[in-house]
């Protein structure tokens, strides 16, 4: 649960640093709302639907990053602050993904 709550504080940081950077994100970015919506569910109620949600989320973002032309314009921008945010976004979202699945995968192993 820490390693997913993490995960997901790490993501939201890492979108405002882009925002920070210069990155063109709306006036009220999805993604930083949708982490830290996420990340304040978890901490209020660790579950199975809470874990399974912040895998989720993992996974529509992660495959939002891929899927979208300014990730690979960031990374190749020249910009030190946003190289090194989208990098840490990235890694915030491999990190979310795998330890939103542990999590899942040792909540269904105590249920059963």
């Amino acid at each position: 649960m820490i390693a997913t709550l993490s995960a997901l504080l790490l993501l939201a940081a890492s979108i405002a640093g882009q925002i920070a950077a210069g990155a063109d994100y709306p006036t009220v970015p999805p993604g930083l709302v949708i982490a830290l919506v996420a990340a304040t569910l978890l901490a209020w109620r660790t579950n199975g639907w809470t874990t399974g949600l912040a895998l989720g989320v993992g996974l529509f973002i992660g495959v939002g990053a891929i899927l979208t032309p300014d990730t690979g314009d960031h990374l190749s921008s020249g910009d030190t602050a946003l190289i090194a945010s989208t990098v840490a976004e990235l890694v915030a979202l491999a990190a979310l993904v795998i330890a939103g699945a542990a999590a899942v995968l040792a909540r269904k192993g105590a249920r059963s």
